[in-house]
């Protein structure tokens, strides 16, 4: 698997990377990894990192080089690049991505948060929407394994391009990917003479039908896939996919993340960002590398750099 070539880490808090760096060694191992970049971002309106390092210890290239030495020891020859810069850091992430041709940013939930309890991930919702490439959100405590991964599906090329990477990841560590199709339970179902469990039981076939559609789209690579529906009775499609996460055991969510170019910036769509905010897991958005260039060229334009 050779999609993610170029790494770029948002580092916020050295101290408390070990386990976000061991997840990036993993991933740059599976995909042969050429580069990791490790950057940290001095926020200029503040004159403080994103989020405060310990006082009397301010963040420098030569801590994160240590950091780098320290806990990652196996990636794949990867060359490994370490900086500090100032500015704001939703733009100077961005930009540092574009100009080294990133494939995907790992950054943490809390990255920029003001304390661990502050849990609306901000910085990291809104780099996943201005990014040009897929992006890795990390939630505070997870595993560091993909032993079952869950894959938000409906027949569509989001989905078609989140499986895609789902069964690349599930080709190298023999995982299963658990292709979800959530359907959604119409009130005015009764008006057609039909009992609610004969119209979720129609429903559950045509998902079926999508899901299996979606696969044949799909080069798993051999990789072992299941189709998993379920009813949405409520029109909470978050809570349902929280909800399967646990009855499927999964240890990552990798979801399609729609965008457009221009100003008007990307459409990622109100589940994957509650997911980002609310997943007990790592989530993956994937996106189409490239598309949302304008977006970037829009925030420069703002910043005066355009």
């Amino acid at each position: 698997m050779k999609r993610y070539e170029r790494l770029l880490v948002c580092i916020d808090q050295p101290q408390h990377s070990g386990q976000m760096l061991a997840y990036v060694q993993a991933i740059a191992r599976l995909s042969n990894s050429k580069e990791l970049h490790l950057l940290h971002v001095i926020d200029v309106q503040t004159g403080e990192a994103a989020a405060p390092p310990a006082v009397g210890e301010p963040i420098t290239a030569e801590m994160l080089r240590a950091l780098a030495s320290e806990q990652i020891q196996e990636a794949g020859g990867a060359a490994v690049q370490c900086a500090v810069i100032e500015g704001t850091p939703l733009l100077e992430y961005l930009r540092y991505a574009h100009d080294k041709n990133t494939d995907l940013i790992v950054i943490g939930r809390h990255c920029g948060c003001a304390s661990p309890e502050d849990d609306e991930a901000v910085l990291a919702r809104r780099i996943t929407r201005k990014s040009s490439c897929s992006v890795l959100v990390l939630p505070e405590d997870y595993s560091v394994k993909a032993d079952t991964i869950l894959v938000p599906v409906r027949d569509s090329e989001c989905s078609a391009n989140a499986l895609d990477v789902a069964c690349g990841i599930a080709g190298l560590t023999d995982a299963t990917v658990v292709a979800f199709d959530l359907y959604q339970v119409h009130p005015g179902y009764s008006r057609v003479g039909t009992t609610l469990e004969e119209h979720k039981a129609l429903l559950e076939s045509a998902a079926r039908r999508e899901c299996e559609r979606l696969l044949k789209r799909v080069d798993t690579g051999g990789a072992k896939v299941q189709c998993k529906c379920a009813a949405d009775l409520e029109g909470k499609p978050v809570s349902e996919i929280l909800t399967a996460l646990s009855e499927v055991s999964a240890d990552l969510v990798v979801i399609g993340a729609r965008g457009r170019s221009g100003a008007a910036g990307v459409l990622l769509g109100n589940v994957t960002e509650r997911l980002i905010r609310e997943s007990p897991l790592p989530v993956l958005a994937v996106k189409k590398k490239g598309e949302c260039l304008g977006v970037l060229r829009a925030l420069l334009t703002l910043a005066g750099e355009g």
